[in-house]
């Protein structure tokens, strides 16, 4: 089983997130990732991009993904290129992970029309594909077109692109066009395991064997040395994120006043969804992922805003030391 993780984020938390990658990829795990967002303050990268070519420069081994980059907002030639760089800085070790978006005022920000972004998304994979693998490429779609194009470099390999997204249409997308799906941590398992088996019966459908496909999963972490402490730092950070966001004005489609989940109480907000506690306490919440979902890629997401950057240090230290051994080959959790 893989672990990463998503560390502080924020433009002006660049610092503290490269030390907690570097301190990541020294302890051994697996990747790192940002996401995207715009316009929120103190919270969110609106680069993932870049911010993840400075993390290339300073890291050897530890994978960099978008989990995820909004693909609506790119230009396909220009998200080819610029992925096929960082995957040249990085030494091949980048995984695109894209979605297609949902915060109207995003789009606004970029004027981009929301209907029709799901098409968008599929003609500009479709493009980046061809783009990062053959010389010279002529494409004519209802959104995107190209003739004769060619990018240089391209990526030292075909770079993974893995699809985020809940509805029925993004679970085909993720089936026919991409190398795994890749669910966010707001879902609760239930949702979770229903959207899963949605996601499989489509890929075979379009031939593709389930197991030889991955199985990435993000979830919010709060790990602390005692319960007790956990769920104070939760308090304070992860349920008023919840609650600010998603009980507000973000409207997403699987948590707040969408589905009625409460937002301000913790246990009912977390149960089968957060990962909180002690290690013991997250190695078996963890074994019930794996169980039910079977989740073999696990990333924490370990920031929310006010969240004290040597707090995520120390969670990263007690993943390592006592939570992630518990999942090595021949363990037991």
């Amino acid at each position: 089983m893989k672990f990463g993780f998503i560390p502080t984020e924020g433009g002006r938390f660049f610092e503290q997130a490269l030390r907690e990658v570097l301190l990541g990829e020294e302890l051994g795990f697996h990747s790192a990732w940002m996401e995207e967002h715009h316009g929120v303050t103190n919270h969110y990268w609106p680069s993932p991009l870049v911010v993840l070519a400075g993390f290339a420069t300073r890291t050897s081994k530890i994978l960099l993904g978008t989990n995820i980059a909004v693909l609506p907002f790119y230009h396909p030639v220009r998200a080819a290129e610029d992925v096929a760089m960082l995957d040249v800085i990085s030494g091949g070790r980048v995984i695109f992970g894209v979605a297609i978006g949902y915060r109207p005022q995003e789009f606004a920000l970029y004027g981009a029309q929301l209907e029709n972004r799901g098409a968008r998304l599929s003609e500009a994979i479709r493009l980046m594909r061809r783009l990062w693998t053959e010389e010279s490429v002529t494409f004519s779609g209802r959104h995107y077109a190209a003739s004769d194009a060619r990018i240089e470099p391209r990526p030292l390999r075909p770079v993974p692109i893995w699809i985020g997204g809940w509805g029925d249409l993004s679970l085909r997308r993720a089936a026919e066009l991409g190398d795994a799906w890749i669910p966010g941590p707001t879902a609760n398992l239930e949702k979770l395991l229903d959207a899963q088996a949605t996601y499989l019966r489509q890929l075979v459908k379009f031939g593709r064997d389930p197991g030889g496909v991955p199985t990435p999963l993000t979830r919010e972490l709060v790990i602390a040395e005692t319960e007790a402490r956990a769920r104070e730092l939760a308090e304070r950070h992860l349920l008023v994120n919840y609650r600010d966001e998603y009980g507000k004005d973000w409207s997403h489609p699987l948590i707040g006043r969408e589905d009625g989940t409460p937002v301000d109480r913790l246990d009912d907000l977390g149960r089968d969804r957060f990962l909180i506690g002690t290690p013991d306490q997250v190695v078996r919440q963890i074994e019930r992922f794996r169980e039910t979902f079977g989740v073999d890629h696990l990333i924490f997401r370990t920031y929310f805003p006010g969240m004290p950057h040597e707090h995520i240090l120390a969670e990263l230290r007690l993943l390592a030391k006592e939570v992630i051994p518990a999942f090595a080959t021949g363990g037991s959790a």
